[in-house]
């Protein structure tokens, strides 16, 4: 059945031949980027990925040959893991320099301030004399949603990546060609998920500090709570229960190393867990629109 809101504002401009979902996604992605705290944490985060190739560059001019000194000392060091890899495994270092600083934020902010206030508004940017089904509503806005949560992850990364291989030595390149690809694939799942459940769970919260404290606790309580578990049972699978753990191994085996390692979560359950989370999301969004009630 077409979705129609209780309340609405019909569109009065000139409708285009464009399916439905692509106005709701530019009237979205519009909404979102008039905040100024969005623009502030996506221009942070790419300011973020310069400082770091100025940094590359730096090194690049003083020490041409850091990269091999660096590998070096990798092998000279045991147990430190990516840190001191060349491959595509430093991008995981890189990765965590935006998920707590700007994912996490724009998340909390996405659902403070866009989504509940949507809700209270009851606000759906663009109406037109066709109807809107549930298909095309969810997937524009959440289209949008996981745009804004791609900013601040995957084009910084992209960026590091273009400045790293235009500047390597020959070679290099072999060493990390699946990043763009395995990047592509772990973010954004991880921004299609976070977009599902934030709308879920606005949804039920109907109030954005709530959904905003919800997800500040899941955040930080899971980084706690995957570790300890670990430390109690020595069962690596017990780590999955940490937010960044699963973006870590997720990341890791998109990237081309998707066998265990050690202390790590199981590739396939930290996929399953997002997978899971992104369909029940989903599911339930569904099904309130089915029934005429208001969603993210």
């Amino acid at each position: 059945m077409a979705f129609r809101a209780a309340e609405y504002t019909r569109f009065a401009g000139e409708r285009g031949s464009s399916p439905a979902w692509i106005a709701i996604w530019r009237a979205t992605f519009r909404r979102g980027w008039a905040s100024a705290w969005v623009r502030r944490l996506t221009m942070g985060a790419i300011l973020t990925a310069g400082a770091i190739t100025f940094i590359i560059y730096i090194f690049q001019t003083v020490v041409p040959d850091w990269r091999m000194l660096m590998e070096e000392m990798g092998e000279n060091v045991r147990g430190r893991g990516p840190e001191f890899s060349l491959d595509s495994r430093i991008y995981l270092v890189f990765l965590q320099l935006f998920i707590y600083p700007f994912l996490l934020p724009l998340s909390v902010l996405m659902g403070y301030d866009l989504i509940a206030g949507d809700l209270r508004s009851n606000a759906l940017e663009t109406y037109f004399s066709r109807p809107i089904t549930p298909w095309g509503y969810l997937f524009g806005r959440t289209a949008a949603y996981t745009a804004f949560l791609l900013l601040v992850t995957l084009v910084p990364m992209l960026w590091l990546w273009g400045f790293d291989v235009t500047t390597a030595p020959e070679g290099h390149f072999d060493k990390v060609s699946q990043v763009p690809l395995g990047m592509t694939l772990a973010m954004g799942l991880v921004a299609l998920t976070l977009a599902l459940f934030i709308q879920a769970l606005t949804t039920i919260t109907r109030n954005g500090l709530w959904t905003a404290l919800v997800v500040v606790i899941l955040f930080i309580f899971s980084g706690i709570l995957g570790p300890v578990l670990y430390e109690l049972t020595n069962n690596p699978s017990l780590q999955a229960a940490a937010f960044w753990e699963n973006i870590w191994v997720l990341t890791n085996g998109c990237l081309g190393f998707p066998e265990e390692t050690a202390g790590r979560a199981p590739f396939t359950l930290s996929l399953s867990i997002f997978v899971g989370i992104a369909v029940v999301s989903l599911l339930f969004l569904l099904r309130r629109i089915r029934k005429g009630g208001q969603v993210g």
